[in-house]
């Protein structure tokens, strides 16, 4: 079964393509499932302007055209309506609230880009400690289904370290306590990985992940539709189940 729940639409400023566009590539990839996930917006008390995500008078647009497509559509592929979202506690209150219009939200913890930098630009031990920190809290408000890749803060870590290590560790235990997988993600492959950084997806975080019995499901942050056919999710499930990783083809499974 072909499922992606991980998808971006054009109002988060950095993705392309009209909704409908990533419904037919999905189609003709032959996914039966595509979820839209796209970047929250949160109500900034500040009037601050993010520029990574939809600005909060986007979101009822978002939700009309993906439930208009969802029934257009129905009997070809299923559509699901969903949101990525970062663990920024000030704003747990919103994303309870938003929930509830939801199919589900997936945990993408990219930071919080008001007061801090962009989680995957990390290169400090540190740094990866407030990650590890933040993604918990997250995971523990039990509003996520999976956590979007959680190896992004080694996008930009200089080496595989031993912090990143112990970190990665135990990220994964507490993914495994509160039941959350992991999610293997092709935006990392899509893109490369630069010289001198670890890059994600991580072979050693998911050699960790495999170590402490994780629950994975792979997704493909589609930020365009031709994502949708360019990216082989069923390889990449292959290619975790040769590690030793349980897979779950369909996240919308998790906690059943």
């Amino acid at each position: 079964m072909k499922v992606n729940l991980h998808t971006h639409t054009f109002r988060c400023y950095h993705a392309k393509g009209t909704d409908e566009e990533y419904v037919e590539a999905a189609i003709a990839a032959g996914y039966q499932k595509l979820g839209f996930s796209d970047h929250t917006p949160f109500p900034y008390d500040s009037g601050f302007f993010n520029g990574d995500k939809m600005e909060i008078d986007q979101l009822e647009d978002y939700i009309s055209s993906v439930e208009g497509l969802r029934e257009k559509y129905r009997g070809k592929i299923e559509i699901l309506l969903g949101l990525e979202c970062e663990a920024v506690e000030r704003f747990f209150p919103f994303l309870q609230s938003v929930r509830q219009r939801m199919d589900y939200l997936i945990l993408g913890n990219h930071g919080d880009k008001e007061f801090e930098n962009f989680f995957g630009n990390m290169t400090e031990r540190s740094q990866l400690w407030h990650y590890l920190e933040t993604a918990v809290k997250g995971m523990e408000t039990g509003l996520f289904l999976y956590l979007a890749h959680p190896d992004l803060m080694l996008r930009r870590y200089p080496g595989f370290d031993e912090t990143a290590a112990q970190v990665s560790r135990e990220l994964c235990r507490e993914a495994n306590r509160l039941r959350m997988p992991m999610e293997y993600n092709l935006m990392g492959i899509y893109r490369g990985t630069e010289d001198g950084c670890v890059g994600y997806p991580s072979r050693d975080f998911w050699q960790i992940a495999a170590e402490e019995n994780v629950t994975a499901v792979v997704g493909v942050d589609a930020h365009s539709p031709d994502m949708l056919r360019e990216m082989d999710i069923s390889e990449a499930q292959n290619t975790l189940r040769s590690w030793g990783i349980h897979v779950l083809e369909d996240p919308t499974d998790a906690g059943k």
